[in-house]
């Protein structure tokens, strides 16, 4: 939601955003698999990121209707 509310004046897909938000979420979770610091990748944790970012825009997608 902060990248979406840093964004919201701009002309920045909602779309976008949202792929960005997930890839970002995978990505974090191959880090960990391959960081040595005894965490691993979790397809839970992935699916959590993935709802937090669902949801993260669908209350910006709400915001963005009631603001303008």
């Amino acid at each position: 939601m902060l990248w979406g509310m840093s964004l919201f004046k701009s002309r920045f897909s909602l779309k976008l955003l949202l792929s960005i938000s997930i890839l970002f979420g995978l990505f974090l979770e191959f880090l960990q698999h391959i960081l040595p610091f005894g965490r691993y990748f979790d397809w839970g944790d992935f699916i959590a990121n993935s709802t937090g970012a669902i949801i993260g825009s669908i209350i910006l997608l709400f915001l963005k209707k009631k603001l303008l």
